[in-house]
């Protein structure tokens, strides 16, 4: 169900605080994230191995979180380095939890569920426009009662955009006139939308006001995606046949962490460039992204709620459109790679 050798976000860097623990469920595995006092990020298995009480109800100390239940104490590495109920007798070594692999990169919080010996800080997806001077950004989190396939899909399927989000970031006029183009590698996808052409629509109108946009102009949406479930939206305005470069883009992220088998840790933010500590734009962006995963967020629980406890929806056989073939091709690639993870062992 999850490919686990890969990076997923497990939280906004300002989540995670030395002062209070916080409580996550990745990938159906409770998990506690908290800083130590230098500010350097821990994540452990959210159970303590005496009574299985979680960690994530102790308390914080310099280095250590204690389980709030008999005083047991852990350092980053998930060690037991007090036990104040027996003092002066050796410490169990079983008497231990699991830690992840974690980084602080782009204001996110990355974890790896997999084997550690596998965990390559350079494998984590290149949201770079995060951490570059001349783009304003912003970051937040959404809860999705939904399969992240299901968020998956609709990240992908770009048309859906002229319909459910018409009113901010597409047209319906302009859904059968888009250009569609798919490229896949071993791990990744990339689906490219062109909308040639057209009259800009009323939320984009709110921030172009160029002369170059005053009458048609190119729309262009690209959809990135790195297994396992990790995406990057490309999308903008610019002149007919002209360049990106002279238009407006935007640069969003989504991570879709899962949950449960049938709910998601949904991150998303966005970036621009165009016009420089120029806030309204990014305040608009953000407001209207925001606004469209509400909309994607309330059908994808529907379509959850309607599928039950059943988290695969091609095992239901669904009737399959065009603006499905991304979707589908990442899901190939991503059964492909879990087949492959779950057929190899783990390192010793």
């Amino acid at each position: 169900m999850f490919l686990r050798n890969c990076w997923y976000v497990s939280a906004l860097a300002p989540e995670v605080t030395r002062f209070e623990p916080l409580a996550r469920r990745l990938l159906d595995e409770p998990v506690v994230l908290f800083r130590t006092h230098d500010g350097a990020v821990a994540a452990l298995e959210d159970r303590c191995p005496h009574r299985f009480a979680p960690l994530s109800m102790g308390r914080m100390g310099r280095d250590t979180i204690a389980c709030g239940y008999h005083g047991m104490e852990f350092d980053r590495r998930g060690r037991c380095v007090a036990n104040p109920t027996q003092p002066g007798e050796t410490i169990a070594p079983h008497a231990c939890v699991r830690s992840y692999p974690v980084c602080e990169r782009h204001g996110l919080i990355w974890f790896w569920p997999g084997d550690p010996a596998l965990a390559d800080e350079a494998a984590i997806p290149d949201y770079w426009y995060y951490d570059h001077a001349d783009w304003d950004t912003d970051l937040q989190y959404m809860h999705v009662a939904g399969n992240y396939l299901l968020l998956l899909d609709n990240l992908f399927d770009l048309s859906h955009i002229n319909f459910i989000h018409g009113d901010v970031l597409g047209s319906s006029d302009r859904a059968s006139d888009m250009i569609h183009n798919t490229k896949s590698t071993d791990r990744g996808i990339v689906d490219q939308w062109l909308s040639p052409a057209s009259p800009l629509v009323p939320g984009w109108a709110a921030i172009v006001n160029d002369d170059w946009a005053q009458g048609d102009i190119d729309f262009w949406m690209d959809m990135h995606w790195e297994a396992g479930s990790n995406m990057m939206l490309d999308v903008g305005v610019m002149p007919v046949n002209g360049e990106r470069s002279r238009g407006l883009q935007i640069m969003s992220l989504d991570g879709l962490t899962p949950e449960t088998a049938t709910s998601t840790h949904y991150f998303y933010g966005t970036a621009q460039s165009y016009r420089r500590n120029d806030r309204s734009i990014l305040a608009f962006w953000a407001k209207a992204q925001t606004y469209a995963f509400l909309q994607d967020k309330r059908m994808i629980e529907a379509v959850q709620a309607s599928m039950g406890e059943r988290w695969d929806i091609l095992a239901m056989n669904p009737v399959i459109n065009k603006g499905d073939r991304a979707a589908l091709q990442a899901r190939r690639i991503l059964a492909k790679l879990i087949r492959e993870e779950e057929a190899t062992p783990a390192a010793a």
